[in-house]
């Protein structure tokens, strides 16, 4: 992708706009090189970043792709130029310094975010329960077994809790590793809101389908449920031409995901149910959104 100028760059006089995303700006400028304007991307006023070209004979055509890039950004010609260039973008001194974060090529992790404080916070009580007597303690606090916790007891937190519950290492390294493919893009492109929203009705809507079924004395977590939802979801996005790469699920795997959802029912011990209310929540979400407009946030 392109990179900003630290200093003004006098090979590129002419603004022909402003965009107030940093990666929009990026990308716009890399699309601008691809078609033959020479362009660049430099930091504005506030948090708005400028879009210039070198030649006044450009300004024209540069000033109309823009209008075209305004009305869908996400298009996939922008993208494909901006893996094209084969550069990256050179982070700012000021955005996920420190030890909270940390980059690798495209890839960005933070600590405060909700992917990130919810893998924290899944990963501490698995700890947690590896230590005698611990886990019983837990399983009382946060388990869901019966309706009765919510109608009689009023324990309405129990809805949500079991998602933070784990059984044995594979379980939830599985979990986490896909949890952070697909929670983190969602959140990074549509906020931390829209993934808590998305999080919180599919867990409370598998954890009661499960917990309908739960066999007498039995106990139930994991974030399965809510993978599952997330794949249902991006599965359905994906078949947006404007989404970007980073949000579209690799090809085949909603259908490996229901294959395995099934060969879930011949084994004993699995959380069947809540796999199936996840996968068929995250669908109707992904309906729900697929026609509407993607209101996007670059959280950064």
């Amino acid at each position: 992708m392109a990179q900003f100028k630290e200093i003004d760059d006098y090979n590129f006089p002419f603004e022909i706009g402003v965009l107030k995303d940093r990666s929009k700006a990026l990308t716009f400028a890399d699309y601008l090189n691809s078609i033959g304007i020479k362009a660049t991307a430099k930091p504005g006023f506030g948090a708005s970043y400028s879009i210039y070209v070198a030649n006044e004979s450009d300004v024209s055509k540069a000033k109309l792709e823009l209008l075209r890039f305004g009305d869908n950004p996400f298009a996939r010609a922008y993208n494909r130029a901006s893996w094209a260039q084969g550069r990256t973008v050179k982070r700012e001194k000021t955005q996920g310094s420190g030890f909270l974060s940390f980059s690798m090529g495209t890839y960005q992790w933070k600590l405060m975010s909700l992917t990130s404080i919810t893998e924290v916070l899944c990963i501490a009580i698995y700890l947690l329960c590896l230590v005698p007597d611990m886990e019983d303690m837990f399983l009382s606090a946060l388990a869901w077994t019966s309706v009765y916790e919510i109608t009689g007891n009023f324990e309405i937190f129990r809805v949500i809790t079991p998602v933070f519950l784990h059984f044995g290492i594979f379980h939830i390294a599985f979990n986490m590793v896909m949890f952070e493919a697909f929670g983190r893009p969602i959140e990074r492109h549509f906020g931390a809101w829209k993934l808590a929203y998305i999080m919180i009705s599919i867990a409370i809507v598998s954890n009661f389908l499960q917990v309908m079924f739960i066999p007498q004395g039995a106990v139930f977590g994991g974030m399965s449920g809510v993978v599952y939802g997330l794949i249902g979801y991006m599965g359905i996005l994906s078949r947006r031409e404007d989404l970007p790469d980073d949000l579209r699920l690799p090809q085949g795997l909603l259908l490996v995901s229901f294959i395995f959802i099934g060969i879930g029912f011949f084994f004993s011990g699995i959380a069947n149910l809540c796999h199936v209310g996840g996968m068929l929540l995250g669908l109707a979400l992904g309906f729900i959104d697929y026609r509407r407009p993607l209101n996007r946030r670059q959280s950064r």
